[in-house]
């Protein structure tokens, strides 16, 4: 069982950065003290899911008069089999793929566009995904091809068609 070290972090908090920047520029919207980041070490275990890089939790607050955070527990050993088997596929890429699909969902979230709780989870999870692809393709990064076609041989990419995103006020359209 490997765990994220000191220079993970480092590379860790790089990628997040970046990830909301991504975020905060396509969604217009700030990530700023709505969420925080452990890892499966610092979880405790009844909240583990298995077989995700990351899972995403709310953590409702005692005074109802102040806003819930969420938590993104990235998940260090799925993480590093992923790099292990892997090798083409860097570290800082693929935590930059995870914070902002995690980022995304935190956003629609927050911002009343999905429900947390809702049945539709396998409906947000393509939805975030697409959006995942397409902002990652806008604002490119190094290496990020990478993750990005190895993710597509374990699991396609939702949708091969063209389409028109739409979300309040703002219309997105791509190839996807």
């Amino acid at each position: 069982m490997a765990y994220f070290r000191p220079e993970h972090r480092s590379l860790l908090v790089k990628s997040s950065v970046l990830a909301e920047g991504i975020v905060s520029k396509e969604m217009r919207w700030s990530g700023q003290n709505v969420y925080d980041v452990t890892t499966l070490a610092e979880s405790p275990s009844y909240e583990v899911q298995e077989g995700v890089f990351a899972q995403l939790l709310l953590l409702e607050p005692r005074d109802a008069r102040k806003a819930p955070i969420y938590r993104i527990c990235l998940h260090d050993t799925e993480i590093f089999d992923f790099i292990r088997r892997n090798r083409e596929v860097d570290l800082a890429s693929l935590f930059t793929f995870i914070m902002t699909h995690e980022l995304l969902h935190i956003h629609r979230f927050a911002t009343g566009k999905a429900d947390f709780y809702g049945e539709n989870r396998e409906d947000e999870e393509e939805y975030v995904d697409m959006l995942t692809r397409l902002f990652l393709a806008k604002n490119p990064i190094t290496g990020l091809k990478n993750v990005l076609t190895l993710l597509d041989k374990v699991e396609a990419a939702p949708l091969y068609n063209f389409t028109k995103f739409v979300d309040r006020w703002r219309n997105l359209d791509a190839y996807l």
